[in-house]
């Protein structure tokens, strides 16, 4: 996660865009950590698919998790609310027993080539050691084309991008369902970016069309809600390599699911802008939706967070940064793009 030079950049504030350079070593805005800061894919799209082996695929190890970390301003909350539905264009899921339930401890999810599975995937990347992977899921987009992971998945913190950021929707332990899907642009908060403040902890990716179909329109779209609450009925999925606390036999190559209730963590006037569930995923989970009003009969909810990090290495208590003014203005310069 420590050295990827960014090549360009864009901050969006309240859907103004600013356009300008940011070399490694120069903040998009100084002190702006609601503005998004995007970077544009600068290697053919064929070059970056071709890229991704099935050896490299495997070899992917999935990435390091941040520990939580403040210090930018905190998240401005002055734009007005907003919310989009989802959408199926392959079957949707069956309604299952556990569907109103708690559930911390993730199991696997089975019903794959339907919504909502279609829809998530996992996001295999380059860092300057070598690739890695991630969890990463479809949401509603006039291009058609955007997929929402976490901000650790696209940079380290530290103003370097990743690279080479390629989505596999739908895998289920083997093949490409779906197909792979390259990117084109990428954005995530200034305060993310500049800083690594788990308030920001999330990222947004614009994708290539593959011969001129838009992803979107072959897995379906899940809906999204910014600047709203922080408690909701949410699912959780991801591709986790382990759990915290610890169990066996979780491998990362198996589409997981958690269900219950977020909060707000801390004590007033103490808490971060986030959002925090019970469920047990780990390494290889980060960026994965949490979706709220999961309506399996229709195949979609609404994006209301992403797994970020845990409270603590023996703790089921999972975290994601709160979508507020910076969540909207990544959205924003991804439609963009």
């Amino acid at each position: 996660m420590r050295r990827w030079a960014g090549v360009a950049a864009v901050v969006a504030l309240g859907g103004l865009l600013v356009h300008g350079t940011a070399q490694a070593g120069t903040p998009a805005v100084p002190g702006k950590a609601s503005a998004a800061v995007v970077q544009q894919s600068t290697t053919a799209e064929k070059d970056v698919l071709s890229s991704w082996t099935p050896e490299r695929m495997r070899a992917a190890k999935p990435v390091d998790v941040p520990r939580e970390q403040h210090g930018a301003e905190p998240q401005s909350h002055v734009l007005a609310a907003r919310s989009a539905p989802g959408a199926a264009v392959t079957k949707p899921g069956q309604v299952r027993p556990d569907a109103l339930t708690s559930l911390s401890q993730s199991q696997v999810w089975t019903a794959h080539g339907q919504m909502p599975a279609t829809t998530v995937g996992k996001l295999y990347f380059d860092k300057p050691d070598g690739g890695y992977q991630c969890t990463a899921s479809v949401i509603n987009s006039t291009n058609r084309s955007m997929i929402w992971t976490a901000g650790h998945c696209v940079t380290d913190g530290a103003k370097h991008w990743y690279s080479n950021f390629v989505f596999v929707p739908d895998y289920a332990g083997s093949g490409e369902p779906l197909g792979r899907w390259s990117w084109k642009s990428v954005s995530t908060p200034n305060g993310y970016f500049d800083g690594k403040d788990s308030d920001y902890d999330f990222a947004a990716i614009t994708l290539w069309p593959r011969a001129g179909v838009s992803v979107a329109n072959v897995t379906g779209w899940q809906g999204y809600k910014f600047g709203q609450g922080y408690d909701w009925n949410v699912y959780e999925f991801g591709y986790p390599s382990d759990t915290h606390p610890a169990r066996t036999g979780i491998t990362g190559q198996q589409l997981r699911y958690c269900t219950g209730t977020t909060w707000r963590p801390g004590i007033w006037p103490f808490q971060p802008d986030q959002e925090a569930i019970h469920c047990d995923q780990g390494h290889g989970a980060s960026g994965g939706p949490w979706l709220d009003d999961l309506q399996l009969a229709r195949g979609w909810g609404y994006l209301v967070g992403n797994v970020s990090y845990h409270s603590d290495d023996n703790s089921d208590e999972e975290r994601s940064p709160h979508f507020g003014d910076a969540a909207i203005n990544v959205y924003n310069a991804q439609q963009a793009a």
